[in-house]
């Protein structure tokens, strides 16, 4: 074979049960030609020490020796070190479809409002702390975001009396010069797009988010083709606004698959509603508060959608939703432009576009911080979706401080949480959890649903599978993006249903660093 193709792991992946920062390098050398290609560039989350992990990207290769950046889809995991690298030198293109492009900036420009504002804070933290040095345990590394320090530093520091300097990953200068680097403002799927010379790519709609993809890129040899897969994190097959991932057509020799949901089956989603209507209802008739921490992009317009419908046909009574999130607003504006488009599934179920403020008269959009923080304190019934989802950052959490010690309160769990978050903790059922220092009684009704996740479950991450390896000769499954459980899970029950005796040889979980040479 005439090509060689390194496959190097750097993040998302099963093996610290952590499954953010999503990052793939292919190194693809044929004859004189040598291409880089990342797939995704994600932030990593929920750690003990962010800053450091994600400023380790850099050590593995020089940002200017990437050729092409290959998104499958805007969540933060999966894009969010993006400028980082822009920042350190990479100046090639960036590939994603057009939606993903329209919710580049937004999401990137949040990333780094974020990261600034931690950055200041940590600053202030220091400062205050390095004036005494009793008060230097109370100083704590950040669990929200990147403008954190590490701690060995912090003390080598303290014992210099040197100055450390802290910083943000990147500012929105960096996001600007960023998203300026967008090859063709995105594509759109089903068609073929050059990489380089004899590297293509092919998005095909992953079910996940609006604009998410499924990647395939194609090698061209002298001889033949060889395809790689990537699914991005893959839709379901019952998605509320979005029709279900469509199968690659392409004969896929590698495939790399997500295990978000590894091993776990989804509950009928059916089921799933009417619980989530009957806790609406019984949290209107003791006149409380529903408290929705939501992921911005997504999550919080399928409960807008879902919660609209319900009210549009009188199964639930005429209450306000109140859209707290700067953020999901913005993204809740970019959906409300393409109701008409033809993307969603559900349009002939309403009469009217639920995204719209204008035309829906339940939602109600909180425009700044004042009214934020006067409708803390409101009383209900009334519901609101905030971010962030996971309950670790965002305006949810003044909802939460104030709302947690409150009986009549109502708290929707509606997806994922990964572990250490305020949300595992209120998921696993923790009676006092710690927020700003302060211990927080928990008496509110805490009721988590397990079939709003965008992933796909177990059975149907196997089903697609297995329909992709029934269209090729294929070679390598990597799970990826999913706790160690999750992805050992997948494993066995590929090896199950599938007829294949040997697969299990062919699936790989790879660890942070692992390689894999195709010659």
């Amino acid at each position: 074979m005439d090509a060689n193709v390194n496959i190097k792991f750097l993040g998302g992946l099963a093996t610290n049960d952590n499954p953010t920062g999503s990052c793939i390098l292919l190194t693809i050398k044929q004859e004189k030609q040598i291409r880089r290609v990342l797939v995704d560039v994600g932030l990593i989350q929920a750690s003990n020490n962010l800053l450091e992990e994600n400023k380790e990207i850099l050590l593995e290769f020089e940002p200017k020796s990437i050729d092409a950046i290959v998104l499958t889809h805007s969540h933060i995991d999966h894009i969010g070190r993006l400028p980082f690298l822009v920042k350190h030198g990479f100046s090639g293109r960036i590939f994603c479809t057009k939606t993903t492009n329209d919710l580049l900036s937004v999401m990137l420009e949040d990333s780094a409002k974020i990261q600034v504002a931690e950055t200041n804070r940590l600053r202030r933290t220091i400062k205050n702390n390095s004036k005494n040095k009793k008060n230097e345990k109370k100083c704590q590394r950040s669990k929200l975001t990147l403008g954190s320090y590490d701690k060995k530093i912090e003390k080598e520091r303290l014992k210099k009396g040197a100055q450390i300097k802290i910083e943000p990953l990147y500012t929105m200068d960096d996001v600007e010069k960023t998203c300026d680097l967008v090859k063709n403002d995105g594509y759109e799927y089903r068609v073929w797009i050059k990489l380089a010379k004899n590297i293509s790519l092919k998005f095909y709609p992953s079910g996940h988010v609006l604009g998410g993809a499924i990647c395939a890129i194609r090698i061209k040899t002298k001889t033949k083709m060889i395809y790689f897969g990537f699914s991005g994190d893959l839709g379901r097959r019952d998605g509320i606004i979005l029709p279900p991932p469509e199968i690659v057509e392409e004969p896929i020799d590698y495939w790399f698959i997500e295990s978000t949901y590894g091993g776990r089956v989804h509950p009928d989603r059916t089921d799933e509603i009417f619980k989530l209507l009957a806790t609406v209802k019984m949290a209107i008739a003791k006149k409380g508060k529903i408290i929705i921490p939501s992921f911005a992009l997504e999550r919080t317009q399928e409960i807008i959608y879902l919660l609209s419908y319900y009210i549009q046909n009188r199964e639930i009574p005429n209450i306000p939703i109140y859209l707290d999130s700067p953020l999901a607003s913005k993204i809740t504006n970019i959906f409300s432009k393409c109701w008409l488009s033809g993307m969603f599934l559900s349009q002939s179920k309403l009469l009217f576009n639920p995204f719209n403020p204008q035309e829906n008269k339940s939602l109600n959009i909180i425009e700044n911080y004042e009214d934020s923080e006067a409708l803390v304190s409101a009383n209900g019934p009334y519901i609101v979706i905030a971010g962030s989802g996971m309950c670790d950052a965002g305006r949810v959490r003044e909802h939460l401080r104030y709302g947690l010690n409150k009986p009549k309160t109502t708290v929707c769990l509606v997806g994922y949480m990964a572990k250490n978050s305020l949300g595992r903790k209120l998921k696993d059922g923790l009676k006092i959890v710690k927020m700003n220092k302060k211990e927080v009684n928990i008496k509110a009704n805490i009721v988590s649903f397990d079939s709003f996740s965008a992933h796909a479950d177990s059975p149907y991450l196997v089903a697609y599978t297995l329909a992709i390896l029934a269209r090729s000769h294929n070679k390598k499954i990597f799970i990826v993006h999913g706790e160690d459980d999750s992805a050992n899970n997948l494993k066995d029950d590929l090896i199950q249903r599938s007829s294949n005796k040997r697969l299990g040889a062919s699936i790989v979980i790879p660890g942070i660093n692992f390689q894999e040479t195709i010659k």
